[in-house]
Protein backbone atom coordinates (compact mmCIF):
# COMPACT_ATOMS: atom_id res chain seq x y z
CA UNK A 1 0.00 0.00 0.00
CA UNK A 2 1.30 3.14 -1.24
CA UNK A 3 2.45 5.64 2.33
CA UNK A 4 0.77 8.46 2.88
CA UNK A 5 4.33 10.49 1.91
CA UNK A 6 4.27 8.70 -1.15
CA UNK A 7 1.03 9.52 -1.78
CA UNK A 8 1.72 13.60 -0.91
CA UNK A 9 4.69 13.39 -3.38
CA UNK A 10 3.27 11.97 -6.28
CA UNK A 11 0.18 14.17 -5.89
CA UNK A 12 2.62 17.33 -5.67
CA UNK A 13 4.34 15.86 -9.00
CA UNK A 14 1.25 15.47 -11.25
CA UNK A 15 0.80 18.50 -11.71
CA UNK A 16 4.31 19.10 -13.07
CA UNK A 17 4.28 15.63 -14.59
CA UNK A 18 0.56 16.53 -15.92
CA UNK A 19 1.16 19.76 -18.30
CA UNK A 20 3.87 17.77 -20.28
CA UNK A 21 2.23 14.71 -20.72
CA UNK A 22 -0.71 16.41 -21.80
CA UNK A 23 1.10 18.69 -24.42
CA UNK A 24 2.20 14.99 -25.91
CA UNK A 25 -0.19 12.14 -25.69
CA UNK A 26 -3.57 13.78 -24.58
CA UNK A 27 -4.06 12.73 -20.96
CA UNK A 28 -6.84 13.48 -18.92
CA UNK A 29 -6.65 15.43 -15.84
CA UNK A 30 -10.63 15.10 -15.29
CA UNK A 31 -12.32 12.19 -15.77
CA UNK A 32 -14.83 11.98 -18.56
CA UNK A 33 -17.28 8.54 -19.42
CA UNK A 34 -19.26 7.23 -21.78
CA UNK A 35 -21.13 4.30 -22.37
CA UNK A 36 -22.48 1.91 -25.55
CA UNK A 37 -23.11 -1.09 -26.22
CA UNK A 38 -20.83 -2.25 -27.85
CA UNK A 39 -20.68 -6.00 -26.61
CA UNK A 40 -18.40 -7.04 -29.51
CA UNK A 41 -15.54 -4.44 -28.74
CA UNK A 42 -16.27 -5.93 -24.94
CA UNK A 43 -15.51 -9.65 -26.20
CA UNK A 44 -12.63 -8.13 -28.57
CA UNK A 45 -10.59 -6.82 -25.10
CA UNK A 46 -10.69 -10.59 -23.93
CA UNK A 47 -7.81 -11.12 -26.89
CA UNK A 48 -5.75 -8.16 -25.66
CA UNK A 49 -2.30 -9.05 -23.96
CA UNK A 50 -3.44 -8.28 -20.26
CA UNK A 51 -2.16 -9.21 -17.36
CA UNK A 52 -5.31 -10.12 -14.65
CA UNK A 53 -5.26 -9.63 -10.84
CA UNK A 54 -7.82 -10.49 -8.80
CA UNK A 55 -10.48 -14.22 -8.94
CA UNK A 56 -13.65 -12.36 -7.90
CA UNK A 57 -15.68 -9.41 -8.82
CA UNK A 58 -16.51 -7.65 -12.18
CA UNK A 59 -14.05 -7.65 -14.64
CA UNK A 60 -12.05 -4.09 -15.21
CA UNK A 61 -9.88 -3.75 -17.99
CA UNK A 62 -7.10 -0.78 -17.26
CA UNK A 63 -5.04 0.87 -20.09
CA UNK A 64 -1.73 2.06 -18.76
CA UNK A 65 1.74 2.99 -19.30
CA UNK A 66 4.80 1.79 -17.26
CA UNK A 67 5.67 5.79 -17.08
CA UNK A 68 2.19 7.05 -17.12
CA UNK A 69 1.97 8.73 -13.24
CA UNK A 70 -1.71 8.82 -13.44
CA UNK A 71 -2.33 5.03 -14.72
CA UNK A 72 -0.27 4.64 -11.31
CA UNK A 73 -2.23 6.71 -9.39
CA UNK A 74 -5.01 3.92 -10.28
CA UNK A 75 -3.71 0.61 -10.09
CA UNK A 76 -2.64 2.08 -6.55
CA UNK A 77 -6.35 2.86 -5.91
CA UNK A 78 -7.36 -1.18 -7.53
CA UNK A 79 -5.10 -2.56 -5.35
CA UNK A 80 -7.59 -2.87 -1.96
CA UNK A 81 -10.88 -3.33 -4.18
CA UNK A 82 -8.93 -6.53 -6.27
CA UNK A 83 -7.73 -8.06 -2.80
CA UNK A 84 -10.76 -7.51 -1.16
CA UNK A 85 -12.13 -9.73 -4.15
CA UNK A 86 -14.70 -6.91 -5.23
CA UNK A 87 -12.69 -6.84 -8.84
CA UNK A 88 -11.13 -8.67 -11.15
CA UNK A 89 -8.95 -6.38 -13.21
CA UNK A 90 -7.06 -6.84 -16.63
CA UNK A 91 -4.27 -4.76 -17.42
CA UNK A 92 -3.44 -3.92 -20.89
CA UNK A 93 -0.21 -2.64 -21.19
CA UNK A 94 0.78 -0.09 -23.74
CA UNK A 95 3.89 1.79 -24.30
CA UNK A 96 3.84 5.29 -25.56
CA UNK A 97 4.31 8.14 -23.58
CA UNK A 98 8.06 8.80 -22.84
CA UNK A 99 11.09 7.27 -24.72
CA UNK A 100 11.49 4.31 -22.62
CA UNK A 101 7.60 3.32 -22.09
CA UNK A 102 7.98 0.54 -25.21
CA UNK A 103 10.84 -0.67 -24.13
CA UNK A 104 9.31 -0.96 -19.91
CA UNK A 105 6.02 -2.53 -21.73
CA UNK A 106 7.79 -5.13 -23.43
CA UNK A 107 9.89 -5.80 -20.49
CA UNK A 108 6.69 -6.51 -18.73
CA UNK A 109 4.94 -8.58 -21.82
CA UNK A 110 8.43 -10.49 -22.50
CA UNK A 111 8.69 -11.51 -18.43
CA UNK A 112 8.62 -15.16 -17.29
CA UNK A 113 6.02 -13.90 -14.64
CA UNK A 114 4.29 -10.78 -15.84
CA UNK A 115 2.45 -10.12 -13.53
CA UNK A 116 5.60 -9.79 -11.21
CA UNK A 117 7.10 -7.62 -13.49
CA UNK A 118 3.94 -4.85 -13.34
CA UNK A 119 4.30 -5.19 -9.46
CA UNK A 120 8.38 -4.24 -10.06
CA UNK A 121 6.98 -1.21 -12.26
CA UNK A 122 4.67 0.02 -10.26
CA UNK A 123 6.13 -0.71 -7.04
CA UNK A 124 9.31 1.65 -7.98
CA UNK A 125 7.59 3.95 -9.93
CA UNK A 126 9.33 7.49 -9.02
CA UNK A 127 8.62 10.61 -9.95
CA UNK A 128 12.00 12.34 -11.52
CA UNK A 129 13.39 15.59 -12.43
CA UNK A 130 13.27 14.41 -16.00
CA UNK A 131 9.78 13.12 -15.60
CA UNK A 132 7.64 10.04 -14.40
CA UNK A 133 9.26 6.83 -14.51
CA UNK A 134 8.23 3.21 -13.63
CA UNK A 135 10.23 0.75 -11.58
CA UNK A 136 11.25 -1.72 -14.71
CA UNK A 137 13.88 -1.49 -16.82
CA UNK A 138 13.44 -1.19 -20.78
CA UNK A 139 13.73 -4.78 -22.33
CA UNK A 140 16.58 -4.82 -25.23
CA UNK A 141 15.92 -3.65 -28.71
CA UNK A 142 15.89 -7.41 -29.87
CA UNK A 143 13.32 -8.10 -26.95
CA UNK A 144 10.83 -4.93 -27.97
CA UNK A 145 11.10 -5.98 -31.26
CA UNK A 146 9.79 -9.67 -30.15
CA UNK A 147 6.82 -7.85 -28.54
CA UNK A 148 5.80 -4.58 -30.91
CA UNK A 149 2.63 -6.68 -32.67
CA UNK A 150 1.59 -7.59 -28.64
CA UNK A 151 2.30 -3.73 -28.31
CA UNK A 152 0.40 -2.69 -31.09
CA UNK A 153 -2.74 -5.08 -30.68
CA UNK A 154 -3.38 -3.41 -27.42
CA UNK A 155 -2.67 0.05 -28.54
CA UNK A 156 -4.72 -0.82 -31.40
CA UNK A 157 -7.82 -1.27 -29.12
CA UNK A 158 -7.81 1.60 -27.19
CA UNK A 159 -7.15 4.02 -30.32
CA UNK A 160 -9.75 3.07 -32.28
CA UNK A 161 -12.67 3.60 -29.03
CA UNK A 162 -11.01 6.43 -27.95
CA UNK A 163 -11.58 7.88 -31.46
CA UNK A 164 -15.11 6.32 -31.87
CA UNK A 165 -16.38 7.81 -28.78
CA UNK A 166 -14.62 11.24 -28.25
CA UNK A 167 -13.17 11.58 -31.61
CA UNK A 168 -9.51 11.85 -29.75
CA UNK A 169 -7.03 12.59 -32.32
CA UNK A 170 -4.32 11.45 -30.25
CA UNK A 171 -4.30 8.24 -27.68
CA UNK A 172 -4.54 8.60 -24.07
CA UNK A 173 -3.82 6.99 -20.61
CA UNK A 174 -5.19 6.08 -18.49
CA UNK A 175 -8.39 4.60 -19.97
CA UNK A 176 -10.78 2.17 -18.03
CA UNK A 177 -13.44 -0.09 -19.76
CA UNK A 178 -16.58 -1.83 -17.90
CA UNK A 179 -19.23 -3.67 -17.96
CA UNK A 180 -22.89 -3.47 -16.14
CA UNK A 181 -25.69 -5.49 -17.41
CA UNK A 182 -25.29 -4.99 -21.37
CA UNK A 183 -24.01 -1.93 -21.19
CA UNK A 184 -20.24 -0.85 -21.53
CA UNK A 185 -18.76 1.91 -19.44
CA UNK A 186 -15.62 3.98 -20.82
CA UNK A 187 -13.88 6.09 -18.02
CA UNK A 188 -10.82 8.79 -19.34
CA UNK A 189 -8.27 9.93 -16.70
CA UNK A 190 -9.14 9.03 -13.12
CA UNK A 191 -12.45 8.76 -11.67
CA UNK A 192 -14.31 10.74 -9.96
CA UNK A 193 -16.22 9.72 -6.76
CA UNK A 194 -19.52 9.13 -8.53
CA UNK A 195 -17.62 6.80 -11.55
CA UNK A 196 -15.60 5.05 -8.71
CA UNK A 197 -18.84 3.94 -7.16
CA UNK A 198 -20.71 2.83 -10.26
CA UNK A 199 -17.10 0.86 -11.39
CA UNK A 200 -17.00 -1.01 -7.70
CA UNK A 201 -20.95 -1.53 -8.27
CA UNK A 202 -20.73 -2.84 -11.76
CA UNK A 203 -21.65 -6.44 -11.99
Amino acid sequence: MMTVRTAQTLTRSLAFCGAILATTVGIAHAATAAADHDLDYWQALSHTHYIERGSKGPIVYDFLDPNCPYCHQIYTWLQNPINGGLLRVRFVVVGFLTQSSKGKAAAILAATDPLAALKQTENGFTMTKAGPEGGINPASAGVTAKMQDRLQFNKSRLQGKEFQIAGAPVVSVPFLVYRNGKTIHYIFGLPDNAQWRDLLNAS
